[in-house]
């Protein structure tokens, strides 16, 4: 880019034209458009279950395909309030007839499944869809509270990718206590 300064200002300010110059050079910024991501250079990473969990006791939930919350999105509330009163209900309907014991202390992963054609994804973006099913593992009779002391944990991992109109989400509940009666 070259800056176009008068006679008069040039004879104003000894240097500008050179300072202006020097700064254009230094200033030439490298694009800003984000690069596609080839097949075998992906930065995509998959969560690996096995590593993580071990031999701990636990259970997977997935959820319907169902539109989630995403943190970026800045829709309107009662839509927002729709789709939480959704989720919440999924949660607690998948916890019921799986017949996931009451825990006296758990951690719960959520595994965001992205569509297939992804390469750069943040699964942590689906933290509000995250709370609405814990908040419905609570309503189950899971937990006697959601708050720290119980609910050590809700943490997000990229799954695997899958085909399908949106993305998906599984919620992995490990026990970190001991059994309480069933639900």
């Amino acid at each position: 880019m070259a800056f176009r300064i008068s006679a008069k200002e040039a004879a104003r300010y000894p240097g500008l034209r050179a300072r202006l110059a020097a700064a254009s050079a230094q200033s030439a910024k490298p694009s800003t458009r984000r690069k596609r991501a080839s097949a075998s250079t992906s930065t995509y990473v998959e969560w690996d279950p096995v590593r993580e969990i071990g031999g701990a006791r636990h259970w997977v939930l997935d959820l319907p395909d169902t539109e989630l919350l995403n943190a970026n999105d800045r829709g309107h509330w009662s839509r927002r309030q729709r789709l939480t009163a959704s989720i919440r209900e999924a949660a607690t309907v998948l916890a019921k007839d799986a017949h996931v014991p009451r825990l006296t202390r758990a951690r719960v992963i959520y595994v965001v499944k992205p569509k297939r054609r992804t390469s750069v994804f943040d699964p942590a973006n689906w933290a509000p869809s995250a709370k609405a099913a814990v908040d419905g593992l609570k309503d189950a009779g899971l937990f006697e509270d959601d708050n720290a002391a119980v609910v050590t944990g809700v943490d997000p991992r990229a799954g695997e990718r899958q085909d399908g109109a949106n993305i998906r989400m599984s919620l992995v509940i490990i026990d970190q206590g001991e059994e309480m009666e069933s639900v």
